[in-house]
């Protein structure tokens, strides 16, 4: 029985979950042109598709940007746990040594990071308690429910990932004390309409739906890292804005 709900609650997380301070307005997309790029990280989020983070990898890739992804840990004594069922603090740790290490790689001074879901947590608490601020550009969070997930609860009594994103967890309470982005961080908010957490407003950020610059468009949550849309708003944000898309 444990399993099955472990199974039910693993779907639900992905398909439908895993938030409005400033709005942007939309505008024609242009492609990126910074004469040296940051690098930039991408981040999955719980139980994380690595395919589909790939695509949103490729496309900055193609855009001109050093760009890598990574998927948070799992709980390394709980065999076929998922990417993210590990506390988002040890995630964060994750983020902050993979920066690190692309830092060396490329001799970059700072790295820009792109969080999807639960992967934005992660990151956010790296930039405000592990002095992530001092080697982050950037700071990008889509499809983030940065006030938590209800459907957390349901698999809180298997993995602590799930408790951290719980709403009201002692983590987020701790991530949401004022400032929620540390002053002087570039952040943005994205995230899809059609989705529930995620629309909760990140303060400090500049937050924005993709639906404010494509009406009516439908992206599922899953789907956010390889829509058109979602990554030209995401390009455009790393060169620090304006947001804009095409709408492709």
């Amino acid at each position: 029985m444990k399993a099955v709900v472990a199974l039910i609650v693993r779907i639900c997380l992905v398909v439908v979950c895993l938030g409005l301070g400033a709005n942007a307005t939309p505008a024609a997309f242009a492609q990126p042109g910074p004469a040296a790029p940051n690098p930039v990280l991408v981040i999955g989020g719980f139980d994380a598709d690595r395919g589909i983070l790939e695509k949103l990898r490729e496309a900055l890739d193609e855009w001109g940007y050093p760009a890598y992804s990574m998927v948070l840990p799992d709980v390394p004594s709980l065999s076929g746990a998922p990417t993210g069922s590990a506390p988002i603090a040890e995630s964060a740790a994750a983020v902050a040594r993979a920066v690190d290490e692309i830092r060396r790689e490329t001799g970059a001074a700072r790295v820009d990071l792109a969080g999807h879901s639960m992967g934005g947590l992660a990151a956010r608490h790296y930039v405000k308690f592990l002095r992530g601020g001092e080697s982050v550009g950037t700071y990008v969070d889509f499809g983030t429910p940065n006030s938590g997930q209800s459907l957390g609860l349901l698999c809180s009594l298997f993995w602590p990932g799930c408790l951290d994103i719980a709403p009201g967890s002692p983590f987020l309470r701790a991530l949401n004390e004022p400032p929620a982005v540390p002053p002087g961080l570039s952040a943005y908010h994205l995230f899809s309409e059609n989705e529930g957490p995620e629309r909760e407003p990140l303060p400090g950020a500049i937050n924005a739906s993709v639906q404010d610059f494509c009406p009516g468009r439908h992206v599922i949550h899953r789907n956010e890292p390889r829509d058109g849309a979602f990554q030209e708003l995401i390009v455009s944000a790393l060169r620090g804005g304006p947001l804009a898309t095409g709408c492709p």
